[in-house]
């Protein structure tokens, strides 16, 4: 039985699971207008990603990919991609750049 969580993992967990229903709707360009209900996310109790389905199939089987990560300073992020020939190669971006957009 996992230990009750503080409010700080909570909000974590909570970042987590929106970021990654974020990235799907995004990746098939429908906004959340598709219906996040739709998109379940499997976290273990150390709140490790596990499964992303939709409609009750796992991406992952659908030749999806999904990443999940924390930057520095605590940030999350997600990123979900088709894992199609047809998409190319992705683009690789620097940290700094990120960083000078959340930072300015």
């Amino acid at each position: 039985m996992a230990l009750p969580l503080s409010p700080r993992e909570k909000a974590e967990r909570l970042t987590k699971i929106w970021c990654l229903k974020e990235a799907y709707v995004k990746a098939i360009a429908e906004g959340v207008g598709f219906g996040l209900q739709r998109i379940d996310i499997s976290l273990t109790d150390e709140g490790i990603l596990e499964t992303v389905k939709v409609d009750g199939k796992a991406l992952e089987d659908e030749e999806w990919s999904v990443e999940l990560g924390i930057l520095e300073g605590g940030y999350i992020w997600a990123c979900i991609t088709e894992s199609s020939d047809r998409l190319g190669e992705p683009r690789i971006v620097p940290y700094q750049n990120i960083i000078n957009v959340m930072h300015p």
